[in-house]
This record gives structure tokens, sequence and C-alpha cells, in this order.
């Protein structure tokens, strides 16, 4: 009977979900395509005249769409966003100039309405001037907590981009350490902790640091976010005290961001607490790896740090063959003797790309740079793929800073064999720039061999070695170059010529064409539906994120082509910045500059960067590929800059515990 009632249960569920995933595919199918032809077109009239679509979903994506659109009446958009009043419509100014008179426009609006209105609110924080945060702080504090937290953000967004007095200091530090509210308190505290490092900004004075000291003592929030941001805030002066606060909680098991902020204050600061050292013992014991990897780094970069530390728990990371290969080499680089343990170092990572920095930088502390050259060079000449790439990038590294001594006319030799090699396999110039750069390895009689390389080749079949090889001759020989180049450019394809174009050689005037996006499968993204869940299969466990489609149809269709066809298979996350985000996606050269053979267009939303959220990398607006980023933290100076494409809803433990080189097995939708 309970299995009938079950079925029963579960087919009318399928059932009631069926007319969301029906009306998606109508907006989808129907609705949409008109819509993109004005954001592929970054038509900002047209987007502007979708904002009184028919459909809510399409007048919200149109005014998404506006975010990243340039328009050239500001004042109208000013004028339809405050007939609209929603938090989309106001998302659309973000990032718009406005000139003082529209600001104040802004803040005159506020005055007639108040802190409930939370799509002015956001605008104001991302635009307003002095006189916007005398209003917001004027405010009660509202009693809806996504009122308070928007509010809050408004603020700790403008203390970024403003000097604010002790006066208003010490009142956004008394809201902030006095409201039951976690995330408006991490939000309020944002631009102190934002611009902390800032040499050009005031920064807090004693008066306000006193304040926050006397209220933190007894401030327990249910959230970790200000306990991050303060203790960020008085590590420099008051590490003791931070320590102090902390002293009940076991920092071997410590939340993994704050654990995270503390080792990298240690690292700033030049004068640190005698408790510093203890702190580091503890989180070098942490379960997590990317606590145990920063606090290895810290002692690595500080001598002293490494005499105080425990060498039974370096010896645990170092010499443990239980714990993963980053953790090892981390170990060494901040082992005092690490030369007693060479046999036991030089195994570790020799296969995996992305160990080779932590990798060298361990044998650099133990061998001479001639010592440390022989063997970069054996392990080059016998190595492939993305490993030769980055054991390229060590011999730059190692080239760039050797003294004259090591560059004997033997070595000189070698280094211009190695050059001449990657250029015929088409490495990135970029990882070779020291060895470009030095007119010993690189001399006048290469001008001749670098246009036989060119002639040898097919542009069809070697871009990538046309794009090398034409960035070394930019760099070196522009001049000589003059005659070749015009030919090669006037008698290339798209690519080349587009590549030439923006090496930026001074006798080509064209420029760079309007990027092609490509074209989104309107039917299979109707098929997919408005939430499927993509998994990602790693050695540390699945991550799931719940994908949103309406809000970024452009991108998931271009993710669902490489996901469908196994490309993001065996793909690592090449970019691990912890506190912040990981990065994976590169299907192209697992380097991080790399990427699909299509572009996709920015989709921003009105939403945070809150933790979790899966956005799109990119090197600009409308540049957007195939490369996909997991957030640790908040970070909202993310918000409408980068596509937010869904949300990590399972495995938010697994990221926090990847690190860089980790490979996605397998991928694929649920």
């Amino acid at each position: 009977m309970y299995k009938i009632f079950s079925v029963l249960v579960l087919a009318f569920l399928l059932v009631a979900c069926d007319p969301i995933k029906k009306e998606a595919g109508r907006l989808l199918t129907q609705e949409y395509p008109d819509l993109y032809e004005a954001v592929y077109a970054r038509d900002g009239q047209a987007l502007m005249e979708f904002t009184s679509h028919k459909d809510e979903r399409v007048r919200m994506q149109a005014w998404q769409a506006l975010i990243n659109t340039p328009v050239n009446d500001i004042t109208a958009l000013i004028d339809l966003a405050t007939k609209t009043d929603t938090r989309e419509s106001w998302a659309s100014l973000w990032l718009k100039e406005l000139s003082e008179e529209q600001i104040e426009r802004l803040n005159e609006l506020f005055i007639a309405s108040n802190a409930s209105n939370i799509g002015l609110v956001s605008a104001l924080g991302e635009l307003g001037n002095s006189r916007s945060l005398e209003l917001l702080l004027e405010e009660d504090v509202p009693p809806n907590q996504e009122m308070e937290f928007q509010l809050a953000y408004a603020i700790g967004r403008l203390t970024g981009n403003i000097e604010a007095n002790e006066e208003q200091q010490i009142q956004i530090i008394e809201r902030a350490l006095s409201t039951t509210n976690s995330k408006a308190s991490q939000a309020y505290l944002y631009g102190f902790y934002r611009t902390r490092n800032d040499q050009e900004k005031q920064g807090l004075t004693q008066n306000a640091v006193n304040k926050m000291i006397e209220l933190w003592k007894n401030y327990y929030p249910d959230e970790i976010g200000s306990d991050r941001y303060i203790a960020a805030l008085l590590m420099k002066d008051h590490s003791g005290l931070v320590f102090h606060h902390f002293i009940d909680k076991d920092f071997i098991l410590m939340d993994v961001q704050l654990a995270i902020e503390i080792i990298q204050a240690i690292g700033r600061n030049e004068d640190n607490d005698t408790y510093a050292p203890v702190a580091l013992n503890a989180f070098v014991q942490h379960k997590n790896p990317n606590v145990v990897i920063q606090a290895l780094r810290v002692i690595a970069a500080k001598e002293d740090f490494a005499k105080e530390i425990n060498n039974s728990l370096l010896n645990a990371t170092a010499l443990n063959i239980a714990v993963e290969p980053h953790v090892r080499l981390a170990g060494f680089n901040a082992s005092v003797n690490p030369e007693k343990y060479i046999d036991d170092l030089l195994p570790i990572g020799t296969e995996d790309p992305y160990l080779q920095g932590l990798r060298y930088s361990a044998l650099k502390k133990i061998w001479t740079d001639a010592e440390v050259f022989d063997y970069l060079v054996a392990d080059i000449d016998t190595s492939q793929g993305l490993l030769y790439s980055f054991l390229l990038r060590e011999m730059n590294t190692l080239w760039a800073n050797a003294d004259d001594e090591l560059k004997t006319e033997d070595r000189v030799e070698q280094v211009h064999n190695i050059l001449f090699t990657a250029l015929e396999r088409g490495e990135r110039s970029f990882m070779m720039q020291a060895l470009h750069s030095d007119e010993n390895v690189v001399t006048g009689e290469d001008f001749e061999k670098l246009i036989a390389l060119l002639n040898d080749k097919s542009v069809v079949d070697d871009i990538d070695i046309f794009r090398s090889v034409t960035s070394l001759l930019k760099n070196r020989f522009e001049e000589e170059s003059e005659i070749m180049i015009t030919q090669f450019y006037e008698n290339a394809g798209h690519d080349l010529k587009q590549s030439l174009i923006a090496q930026e050689w001074t006798f080509i005037e064209d420029s760079l064409a309007p990027v092609t996006f490509r074209e989104p499968d309107w039917d299979r993204l109707a098929d997919l539906g408005p939430s499927p869940v993509w998994v990602l299969e790693t050695k540390k466990g699945n991550v799931e994120i719940t994908v949103d489609v309406l809000t970024a149809p452009a991108t998931i269709s271009g993710m669902d082509s490489l996901i469908t066809n196994g490309h993001y298979n065996g793909v690592a996350f090449h970019r691990v910045v912890p506190n912040f985000v990981i990065q994976g996606g590169d299907v192209e050269t697992g380097l991080g500059f790399g990427g699909p053979d299509y572009t996709v267009p920015t989709e921003a939303s009105a939403a945070h960067y809150f933790r979790g959220k899966a956005g799109i990398a990119s090197s600009g607006p409308d540049t957007e590929g195939s490369q996909y980023f997991f957030m640790h933290v908040w970070a909202p100076h993310l918000n409408g800059r980068y596509t937010i494409f869904g949300e990590v809803t399972d495995g938010m433990s697994v990221v926090d515990r990847i690190t860089q080189g980790d490979i996605v097995q397998r991928s694929y939708w649920k």
C-alpha cells in the first residue's frame, strides 16, 4: 500500500511540474529568440522596448541584459527604471556612468521612498555619492532581513568608494555589531574590508577601531562572514586580540574561510603576535587541504616561523604519502632542511602539470640554479602536452630571474633550441616572454629562421604556430617583418587576421571584427527545462549545480554542447584562489587562457555572487566561453560583471577541498 501511495505522489509531482517546464519551453522557443537578437546586437533601444513585453520573464531578462548594454540616453533609462521600479530595472543602471545631476535624482527618489525599495537602494550602493551615504545611514534598520541586507550592502559598497568620516565609521560598526542579521553584519563592513590594504584610503580611525574591538568581544554571529572581515581588519595591529577572540575554538577544526583569512593576514603582517606560530602549527593539521597549503606557504615565506614550527608536523605533510601531492610539496617548501629528503621529494608530482611550480620551488631551495636548469632541461626534453607547457613556464621563470653566471654560451644554446622547438609546437608566446626578450637567446640571425618557419607551415593547419611566431616577430623584429607580415595579412583568413590585429602591429590599421556569438539551440534548452542539474565527478566527491536556463540561456546552451560531447571530462580546475573561487573548464589548453570555438554574451543578473554561485569567466564583457567558476565566499564586486548561470546545491564541501589540478573525471546532466 505504501509503495502504491509513493508512486501516486511521484506521479502527481511530475504532472505538477510539467506546467513550469512547458511555460519555460514556450518562452525559450517563442519569445527569447527575438529578445536575443537585441542582446546579440547590444541594441539598447530595442532592449528598452522589450521591457514592456507582455511576459514578465521576458521583461526581467531584458532589464538584466541592459546591465551590460550601452545606452545613449541615460536619462530615458532612469525614467523607465523609475516607472518600472523593480530590482532588475534598477540593476540596469549599475555599470552606467551617471552625471552628478542624475545621481542627485536617485537621491531624491530615495527620499521619496525608503529602504523598502531595495532596487533603488542597490543602485545607490553602486553609483551613489557622499550624500547617498548620509541618506542611507539616516534610515532606520528595516524589519525585513532582505531589506536590511540590501541597505547594509549599499552602505558597505559606498564606503569602499567614498571616505566615511569617523562618526559614520562608528555608526556603521555599531550597526554591524548589533544586528542579529549575520548577512547584513558582513555587508555593513564590506567597504572597510575591501579597502583595508589600499594605501590611498584613510582607513578606520583609531576611535572606530576601538569601537569595533569593544563591540566584537560580545558579538557572536550565526555565520562567519563578519568575523572574517573583522579578523582581517584587526590582525595588522591587534593580532593578539584576534587570536584571543578565537581561543575557545579549535584551530584544527576552524571554519575553512575564517582559517584562511587569518592565515593570509599572518602572511601579510611584518610583525606578528607570539601566538602566530602556534596558530600555524594548528592550521597545518587542519582537515582542509587548502588551509594546510596556505599555512605552509606562510611558513615557507617567513624563515623565523619555519624555525618555530614543529618539525613533526612538517614531516606529517612532506613525508606523509597518505596526503595529496599538493600538500606534500607545500610541506617541502616550508621545511628548514628539505635537502635531507631529496629522495622523497623527487618522485612527487612528476607527471602533474599543475604541481610543477611547487615542485621546482622546492628544488630551488636545495640545488643551485645550474643544477635546477639541467634537471629542468631533461624534464622538458621528455615531456608532452600540458606538462610540457608548464615546464616551459618554469624555464621562463628560471631564466628571467637567473644571474649572468648561469647564462653560459652552452646554456644559451640549449634555451635557444628549447624556444624554437616550442615555437614549432605552437606554444603560447606568453609562456616564454623572458626567452623571447633575451637578445642572446634570439639574435638577429634568427629573423630569417623565423620567417622560414612561417613559410614552411600551413596557416589552416598551424594557426597556433603562426600566432606564436608572429608574436615573437612583433616583440623583436617588428620593423624588419613589415613586408612579410603585410603579405601574410593580405592573404590571411579571418582567424589569423584577427590575431595579427590583436598583436597591434603598427602598420595594420584595421580594427578587430565584431564578435559573432554562438546561436543557442532553443529547442534543446526547452528539453532541458528551466532548472536542470549539472553533475561534476571528482576524486574528492561530486558537485551538483542547479542551473538557471531562463537567466543564462546562451551560456547554458554552449555549455550543454560541451557537456553532452564529453569536452569537460578530464579537464582540471586550473585556478584555485582560496577564499575566492575555484575555476575550471579550459577545454582548449588547460592553462586557463583558452576556451571553445565559440563566444557567448555576458548574461548579467540582479543577483549577488554569494558563496556557492556558479559563474562564467571572461576577459571582458561579451567574451565568455567554456570556463566556469564556483564561489568560496560572497564577492559582490563581481555582481553584474560576470554571468551567474546557477548555484552549487550539493557538494560545497567538495568545492572547499578542491586544489589546483584536481580533475573533473566526468560531467553530465543528472
